[in-house]
């Protein structure tokens, strides 16, 4: 079929860790429920509930930061096995203690064990890769993540209200399989004196500039992970609001139930429709790819405002994922192209910090705001953000690209 065209020999390694991928982000259950579990079962206010989930994504951008630097001196599959069990470990305590805030300390730790996983995995693609299939490559890694989150939070909808603990142990169950997968099969092709780094980048360094001078120096990048903290700050209001949101229209049985609908259709529309917008994206800039998804965020989010039938919930995510897939298809390679050779892992992972980063700061802002704040109130401001988002990235492709000509 045409549809599987792009992701035709890729290697076997690319198809493995895709799988892993896949089983991390179905490992996910829980988090994608955090908010109505502080909530609705340990009893924590909105306020609380807004810090702690902060704490966890503080924790993520330390683990991100952590894991790139680890993988770029150190075995990136070993690097990867460790911080995946970590997950794992610390999800299995979290299930032994769900109904009470001890759960909190080991759901920290697995926040950041899970986050820190990803650049890894990212940095071990680049090292893979096929020549002139980095995109493609990245893309079914993207891919493969959104079946997980198709499953997984549907499982987490699923179970939330009559398996509460067993939603623990499940995501456990995955996280320690995909251990397990990469050990047995996984391959490192990193040589860490940066001679077999990732072929398509174009920028080189001597090795001893920090990863933020060389960020600032680097503006494409620059302007790219700014603009990912805005959007990561935006895109979480989708994690914090959806569940509370559903569960105030419908109660809370048939509100988790919907929210894991709502992230299964958010997984559905990513599996069916990533191959052909990649044929698009592939042929603009990352920069011109962000201005049009933001509007797709930005229409998906004024449906939220004004409806009240689950159902609209479910094309609200459809729309949505629309702009998420012209994000994601293009990050990880739009990075690898602009890193040095000596910190592909690094420069991986500034992605997932700044994903991390507007994540921890959205919580703190949103879980304060709505006791006096209607959720349209909530979601209209979405909309102006995700506008405002577009329009920078708009001034950014035509001052930065059309007339700078830099790397792509």
């Amino acid at each position: 079929m045409n549809y599987f065209n792009n992701f035709k020999g890729l290697g076997r390694q690319v198809y493995i860790l895709c799988l892993v991928r896949i089983l991390c982000a179905t490992g996910c259950i829980a988090s994608f429920m955090t908010t109505l579990h502080y909530t609705n079962v340990l009893g924590l206010s909105s306020a609380v509930t807004g810090v702690l989930i902060s704490c966890n994504y503080a924790a993520s951008v330390l683990g991100t930061i952590v894991g790139g630097k680890a993988a770029d001196r150190f075995s990136r599959k070993n690097t990867a096995i460790a911080l995946i069990l970590i997950t794992g470990v610390c999800l299995l305590f979290s299930a032994a203690t769900c109904r009470t805030v001890y759960c909190i300390p080991p759901l920290t730790i697995a926040f950041a064990g899970g986050y820190a996983a990803f650049p890894v995995l990212s940095a071990m693609i680049a090292d893979c890769c096929v020549k002139g299939k980095s995109q493609e490559s990245f893309s079914l890694m993207y891919l493969g993540q959104n079946i997980g989150f198709a499953v997984g939070p549907s499982l987490g909808g699923f179970m939330f209200y009559d398996y509460f603990v067993a939603m623990f142990v499940v995501g456990a169950v995955f996280y320690i399989a995909a251990a397990i997968l990469i050990a047995v099969y996984g391959e490192d092709n990193y040589d860490r004196a940066g001679l077999a780094m990732h072929k398509d980048s174009s920028v080189t360094t001597s090795g001893r500039e920090g990863t933020i001078a060389l960020l600032v120096k680097i503006k494409p990048l620059m302007v790219f992970v700014i603009a990912m903290v805005a959007v990561s700050f935006i895109y979480n209001l989708l994690n914090f609001l959806l569940g509370l949101h559903l569960a105030d229209l419908f109660g809370l049985e048939y509100g988790s139930k919907y929210s894991g609908y709502v992230w299964g259709y958010n997984g559905m529309t990513v599996l069916f429709l990533t191959s052909l917008i990649l044929n698009f994206t592939r042929k603009h800039h990352q920069f011109y790819n962000m201005t049009i998804a933001c509007v797709f965020y930005a229409a998906g989010f004024v449906i939220y405002a004004f409806t009240k039938n689950h159902w609209m919930f479910y094309v609200g995510a459809i729309i949505w994922t629309i702009g998420e897939i012209m994000i994601n298809t293009g990050s990880a390679a739009f990075i690898a192209a602009n890193s040095p050779k000596t910190h592909v892992a690094r420069f991986q992972s500034t992605q997932e910090t700044a994903t991390a980063l507007g994540k921890t700061l959205g919580p703190i802002f949103y879980g304060a705001v709505l006791p006096y704040v209607s959720y349209r109130a909530f979601w209209l401001f979405g909309v102006a953000v995700w506008l405002t988002i577009s329009a920078f990235m708009l001034v950014s492709y035509r001052t930065l690209i059309v007339k700078g000509k830099p790397s792509e």
